[in-house]
């Protein structure tokens, strides 16, 4: 994905504040996203790839301080630990959720966690950067279907529900892993 001009930027912003969601190109598919704090967006996602609620949705962020709004982790040092698996690997962890910033239905239904995620993807970094926000990002499907891999695909499916960027996927071919953070269980 190539860097935004500022009328690109303008408008996805606009849209975003609007409830839109938006599909773009990350590490292993496709994404749908909008704002983690819309619940207009957020509904509208589970409902486009008729997802249960008690799920719940990955946030990613171009730095650290835009996923440290929605969750109470506040460790500098955890966030430097988690920061060097990041760089390495898409990874997302569970971590303790900021209740006043992170929706019941992002967190998944009774849930107090939310899995959270730095991209490897540099495209994904700069959008969520670019917008000076975290971004919902779960796979562009329907819930049980293979997700999108390429822009075409995703306009087939998505086209007139969500505004798409253009780009390419990143390298990977499997989602990210998902880890508890306290636990150290594997989820995904």
């Amino acid at each position: 994905m190539r860097r935004l001009s500022g009328s690109l930027k303008k408008r996805i912003y606009r849209h975003l504040k609007s409830g839109g969601v938006i599909a773009y190109p990350t590490e292993s598919c496709f994404g749908l996203g909008g704002l983690p704090c819309h619940g207009q967006a957020l509904r509208k996602i589970l409902r486009l790839k008729k997802r249960p609620i008690n799920k719940g949705l990955i946030v990613v962020g171009g730095k650290i301080e835009q996923l440290q709004k929605v969750t109470s982790f506040r460790q500098p040092e955890q966030w430097q630990e988690l920061q060097q698996h990041w760089q390495t690997t898409p990874t997302s962890f569970l971590l303790p959720a900021n209740k006043n910033h992170a929706l019941p239905a992002l967190r998944g239904a009774g849930r107090q966690k939310l899995c959270v995620r730095l991209p490897c993807h540099s495209g994904v970094q700069h959008l969520c950067r670019d917008l000076h926000t975290a971004l919902i990002s779960t796979s562009a499907n329907r819930s049980h279907a293979k997700p999108c891999r390429n822009e075409r695909e995703t306009r087939r499916l998505f086209g007139k529900q969500a505004m798409v960027i253009s780009g390419k996927i990143g390298k990977y071919h499997s989602p990210s892993k998902i880890i508890d953070w306290q636990s150290g269980e594997v989820l995904r």
